[in-house]
């Protein structure tokens, strides 16, 4: 974990001094950079510009969150490292709030796929 830490920054720093410009450059990029002037602006290009890519990277983050709850519990106050396994008891006890998250998950899902294919 801690070569993360040190050399993440390092590569960031490297990609915004020296690499983007040189990607700037390049003819099959510069659309792309071109439109990525701001920090949304970014993200929004690198979703396609697709709500349904942007909804499908909302998730694979919600799921690595979850995945990493027992490694940050301590760091939100939980001594007893077992933050998932509070989670998983509390929704197996009341199964109808998974049914309620994935019903609502797959509204959002269809609404945004329809809507993309609306546009086309």
């Amino acid at each position: 974990m801690l070569w993360l830490i040190l050399i993440v920054p390092g590569l960031l720093c490297a990609y915004f001094l020296f690499l983007r410009s040189i990607l700037h450059k390049i003819p099959a990029l510069q659309n792309f950079y071109d439109e990525a002037d701001g920090f949304w602006a970014k993200v929004w290009a690198l979703c396609g510009k697709s709500l349904t890519m942007l909804w499908g990277y909302l998730l694979t983050a919600i799921g690595a969150a979850f995945e990493l709850l027992d490694k940050i519990g301590p760091l939100i106050g939980d001594p007893t490292l077992d933050l998932k396994t509070q989670i998983t008891t509390a929704l197996q006890n009341n199964p109808a709030l998974m049914g309620y998250a994935l019903m609502g998950i797959s509204v959002v899902t269809i609404l945004v796929r329809v809507r993309s294919i609306g546009k086309e």
